[in-house]
């Protein structure tokens, strides 16, 4: 749809529109279903992990490990912290 002129519209407030629209036929296109299967996904994470999770395992354990071990530090030493508390308490 396209608007007429603004000098075609004497002084009305909205413009003309011209309602003359046609689609676009896509004749060489129809809404058939393809006949591929898509993968199970057991094979897709089979895949996965033979391929690109090898790679990055080891890093990412090394990681694991290093992030794991900073947050149980303070735990362990809460832990001591408090049966020292509970020490000083018991001899009160």
């Amino acid at each position: 749809m396209k608007p007429i002129s603004s000098a075609a519209r004497k002084g009305r407030k909205l413009p003309l529109v011209e309602f003359n629209y046609q689609p676009m036929r896509l004749s060489r296109f129809h809404a058939g279903c393809g006949k591929s299967v898509p993968p199970a996904f057991h094979s897709i994470s089979r895949n996965y992990f033979q391929r690109e999770a090898r790679r990055d395992f080891v890093g990412e354990l090394g990681l694991f490990v290093v992030i794991t071990l900073t947050a149980a530090a303070p735990f362990f030493s809460t832990a001591s912290a408090l049966t020292e508390l509970c020490r000083a308490i018991g001899q009160l």
